[in-house]
């Protein structure tokens, strides 16, 4: 059984220093990207993603994170959200949702079903209302356990998301087991996957069924004004991506995205 989460989070606390923890010769730094409410036409939160460099360079970090073992994993997980607690803890407008995104296997083997992570987000000035944990869609090798964990979050106050909509273990079973607040889904995958034309006309059947189990529709990947109109005549609750925000260590003025989401709302009403 892996330490639990606080004993990780204490390290981090502990050794971080100007927004940056260096472990194993990583740097690891966070930035944060904006996610678009449609309806009110500003930024209900943002998502914290992490960046990794080595001494030669950039590291994508999805691919770090599936080329450890189950136990580094996990601790790499911890890391990371303690990392981006603490940056957004300097940066938080007092109003908005902190998204994090967590590696299934850390839920299922967390020892305090949230307990210890619920303690650090306090300690950082948050209450477990504000932070949106987007569960990932990699296995995990026990699904019912993972429901379980959900649950205990949820009971604590998390929101609990699933990130990548149609990938991976980030399916209807899912959906089901979880109850998510919110499920997101990648524009840009989808249009690759399926074609423009069939994405767009595909897009409002799945999305009403997401919203018809009680969950709310994030589209990611928007990349240009054409994308968000599309995801708003879908029915999409929530929009991210580089046409409204890119990611970005200190959140931007919003104004410019405020105006072109207001632009694409028009456009699908008219």
């Amino acid at each position: 059984m892996p330490a639990a989460f606080g004993d990780v989070a204490r390290e981090v606390v502990r050794a971080v220093g100007g927004g940056r923890f260096t472990v194993e010769g990583m740097s690891l730094s966070t930035h944060f990207q904006p996610i678009y409410c449609v309806r009110r036409g500003t930024a209900a939160g943002y998502e914290a993603l992490i960046r990794a460099e080595s001494p030669e360079g950039p590291l994508r970090a999805r691919a770090l994170f599936e080329s450890l073992d189950r136990a580094a994993k996990i601790r790499f997980d911890w890391l990371c959200r303690a990392l981006h607690l603490r940056n957004f803890a300097v940066i938080d407008p007092g109003s908005r949702k902190l998204h994090l995104n967590v590696h299934p296997v850390a839920l299922v083997d967390d020892p305090e079903d949230g307990r210890g992570f619920s303690e650090l987000v306090r300690f950082y000035g948050l209450t477990p209302e504000r932070v949106v944990l987007e569960v990932l869609e990699s296995d995990c090798g026990d699904e019912s356990r993972l429901g379980e964990s959900a649950a205990a979050h949820r009971a604590l106050g998390f929101s609990i998301a699933m990130d990548h909509f149609g990938e991976g273990r980030s399916n209807f079973d899912r959906v089901a087991r979880f109850r998510p607040r919110i499920v997101k889904m990648d524009r840009s995958t989808l249009g690759s996957a399926l074609g423009e034309t069939k994405a767009r006309r595909l897009m409002p059947s799945m999305i009403e069924m997401l919203r018809g189990t009680g969950a709310e529709v994030a589209v990611k990947g928007i990349d240009n004004a054409r994308e968000a109109l599309t995801a708003i005549e879908s029915g999409a609750n929530f929009l991210q991506g580089y046409h409204l925000g890119p990611p970005s260590q200190h959140p931007r003025d919003e104004s410019l995205a405020r105006e072109l989401l207001q632009s694409a709302r028009r456009l699908a009403a008219a």
